[in-house]
């Protein structure tokens, strides 16, 4: 009987503090009287509510019963992926049981984990691996544990710290901040728990805390001093308030704190330690939150709502004739609460004004509620005796597009824009999609990039109610352009064994076509398989079918394959990192060619860079020119490693390549797509392209001196960009090794062809 009637205290202190926040269970004065405040804006005054009305264009999504006879704790936690989990207290016989459940975005039961041994002292909290954590014990015992439970319901370490009652925090690396009712603040590792420090501060009841962007840990509550403590433990700096630091602080934009106090004042303290402001409120303020401009919401004992900007100047505020809860907001410009008359209230956060309110009944003591990601809000109420979660959103009823069909030019982009219906819709997220992205690509932002001539539907799809809305986009050749008319593949057909690798070559006509670009697949990818620069590895016996198409007029040639049994164990790569690398067949070619060379630990380091002196040595080992090297009158040239002397005085005679403006040629630094292109284009000996338009989607960023040489070795079939030969050019991007390899390789393969 004893341990029952503690556990009742505890649970309806919690409750208490869950109807007023965090600073009631401490000092409340009962004024709901508004101070008044000189030249204030236009006040909304929103009207109690009976608990049967609502109001706006809310619905109640779903509502999921949890069991008889429970008593909740605090808010629920929504996990990154919209789990939402609930942790609660409830009698089993004459024993106070803990609990875990874990609830779907669709309201379905996912699972729940029991905790052993302590009732629940906090809510859950959810880290940035989608751990939950929650607190349990019994302070008059000083007992108690931290829990980790992995997002599937099983447990992944406990640790008994002692009575916690205190929602941690994590830092950027994952580590746990827990404090203990015994005044200690502990940093735990997340992945089992173990300590890596733990510092004395003091406070003695429920610690509030936050943390900033620099990993310091803001600690307030059970006296008038928050406490800035390093990521290292040592105490950063105090600030001292006029009352009882009664809010879990909330760090602004600019690293700016803002806590809450008993002395009615909200308080904005500089990363130093520093007052910059402080805001007197007609009662004791709740935890204040920040949104995206910067402006604080705090609602306070006065039942009233604040809205303060940075400056500290008072945006607006809403009164209510009923208490109220700390506040949240969602991601769609609106802020929630509950009242005390049962209602799930929605502010909007430019004025204040009602956005919707929806009625529920309510446990004895309302609590605050929490908003997942998609904005959808969820609230604890009872359905006849069984506590209840209930979800609440505005539902998106339309979608409809700013044209239902445009006309681009190749190489040109537009943006396409949503309109959501109703404007107030929760979950506002739109799923972008391209019929054909070989001809008209979109992203995430609806942007539209034309890759080809031809047709391709653009669709935008509400990932709330899965509505749609779609623009035809018509792609044409822009002026000049030399549009294709065939593609054939050599060889027709190929043998090869397991294992083993070869490369197609496509051919496409006109030789001069604007875009040449193609895609290759496979009809049987379990037989063999075809990178984007059409090498094809085999995979097992059998035979399979390899296409190419071309992006422009989607022309097609076959190549049939047969995969011979391996007679014997393939024989492994010369070098130990470029199995299954795009560039491998290439690489190899290279090496055999004697164009390339790797490191004396067996590796190519295919990904990494290249310098300007590596790649002109690579590129004379493939031309093999006949010319005498001779002394170069670069300012740079002792940079030069002797090594390269004799290839880039080769280069230079030949007209590859050349300095820069200042006389320097800068050996050692990294090559670019775009340099790197001018300089197997010269090399090449070839005619350059009649059109300078190229089929990239970065287009317009190829500097002008690069333009011709780029868009002619693109037409040649030369340039790989990281194993594509479509997409984009990345001019200024750094080449890598394999590209480096691949794009000599095809630059001899056409300069013999030709």
């Amino acid at each position: 009987m004893i341990k029952k009637r503690i556990a009742r205290l505890v649970i309806g202190t919690m409750l208490f503090s869950c109807l007023f926040g965090p600073s009631a269970a401490l000092a409340l004065d009962g004024s709901t009287t508004v101070t008044p405040v000189p030249n204030l804006p236009k006040i909304d005054i929103v009207q109690p509510a009976s608990p049967t009305t609502n109001a706006g264009n809310v619905s109640s999504v779903w509502f999921y019963p949890t069991r008889d006879f429970i008593i909740a704790d605090e808010p629920p936690a929504v996990g990154p992926d919209g789990t939402v989990y609930l942790g609660f207290n409830y009698y089993a016989i004459v024993t106070l049981v803990g609990s875990l459940s874990a609830v779907t975005s669709g309201g379905e039961r996912q699972w729940e984990y029991k905790i052993p041994d302590y009732p629940l002292l906090t809510a859950p909290a959810v880290g940035p691996d989608g751990v939950v954590y929650v607190g349990t014990g019994v302070v008059k015992y000083n007992e108690g544990t931290l829990i980790a439970v992995n997002p599937d319901g099983t447990k992944k370490w406990s640790v008994p710290l002692g009575p916690v009652s205190s929602r941690p925090v994590f830092g950027e690396d994952g580590t746990v901040y827990v404090a203990v009712s015994d005044g200690t603040l502990h940093a735990l590792h997340p992945s089992d728990g173990s300590e890596k420090w733990a510092s004395e501060l003091g406070i003695v009841t429920t610690a509030y805390m936050a943390i900033g962007q620099d990993g310091t840990i803001y600690v307030g509550n059970g006296s008038d001093t928050l406490y800035a403590v390093k990521p290292n433990g040592s105490i950063k700096w105090t600030y001292q308030a006029g009352g009882v630091v009664n809010t879990v602080p909330a760090v602004g934009l600019n690293g700016m704190i803002y806590v809450g106090a008993a002395d009615r004042k909200l308080y904005a303290i500089s990363p130093s330690g520093k007052k910059e402001w402080e805001h007197d409120l007609g009662g004791t303020p709740f935890s204040p939150i920040v949104g995206a401009d910067g402006t604080i919401y705090a609602g306070a004992s006065d039942q009233t709502v604040y809205a303060i900007r940075p400056d500290n100047g008072l945006k607006w505020k809403t009164v209510f004739s009923k208490a109220i809860t700390s506040t949240a907001i969602g991601p769609n410009d609106t802020i929630h609460f509950l009242t005390a008359d049962g209602m799930v209230q929605a502010l909007n956060l430019t004025d204040g004004s009602l956005q919707w309110r929806y009625g529920i009944s309510t446990p004895d003591q309302i609590i605050a509620p929490a908003v997942g990601n998609d904005g959808t809000v969820y609230a604890i109420g009872m359905m006849k005796t069984v506590l209840t979660l209930y979800a609440f959103r505005v539902k998106v009823t339309g979608i409809s597009l700013n044209k239902s069909s445009t006309a681009l030019q190749i190489g040109a982009s537009e943006s396409l824009s949503a309109v959501l219906t109703p404007v107030n819709a929760s979950n506002r997220k739109v799923i972008w999609s391209s019929s054909n992205s070989g001809i008209a690509a979109v992203d995430s932002t609806g942007r539209v990039s034309a890759v080809s001539a031809g047709k391709a539907t653009i669709t935008a799809k509400t990932e709330d109610g899965g509505k749609s809305a779609s623009c035809e986009v018509t792609v044409s050749n822009f002026p000049g352009a030399i549009v294709v008319d065939s593609v054939t593949v050599s060889p027709a057909e190929l043998s090869l064994q397991a294992g083993k690798s070869a490369r197609l070559k496509a051919a496409v006509t006109p030789a001069d076509a604007t875009n040449r670009q193609v895609t290759w697949s496979s009809s049987n990818l379990a037989v063999a398989q075809v990178n984007e620069s059409g090498q094809v590895t085999g995979k097992a016996p059998g035979t399979a079918v390899v296409r190419v198409t071309t992006a422009d007029g989607g022309f097609i040639a076959v190549s049939k394959i047969t995969v011979l049994p391996g007679t014997a164990a393939p024989a492994p790569d010369i070098f130990s990192d470029i199995g299954g690398h795009w560039a491998s067949g290439d690489i190899m070619t290279a090496y055999d060619r004697h164009i390339v060379n790797g490191y004396p630990d067996f590796t190519f380091r295919p990904d990494g860079s290249v310098t300007r002196a590596e790649f002109v040595v690579m590129l004379m080992n493939g031309l093999k020119p006949d010319v005498p090297a001779a002394e170069t009158a670069f300012s740079d040239k002792d940079e030069i490693g002797i090594w390269a002397q004799s290839s880039v005085s080769q280069a230079l005679q030949l007209g590859i390549v050349s300095g820069y403006p200042d006389g320097t040629f800068r050996p050692g630094a990294n090559i670019t797509h775009a340099e790197m292109a001018a300089a197997v284009f010269h090399a090449s000996g070839l005619a350059p392209a009649g059109i300078v338009k190229t089929g990239y989607t970065d287009d317009a960023s190829i500097p002008e001196w690069a333009r011709e040489a780029v868009s002619s070795i693109e037409k040649m079939g030369i340039i790989v960009v990281g194993g594509k030969t479509a997409g984009t050019f990345a001019p200024s991007a750094l080449s890598t090794r394999a590209e480096a390899a691949a794009w000599i390789v095809r630059m001899l393969e056409v300069k013999e062809e030709g």
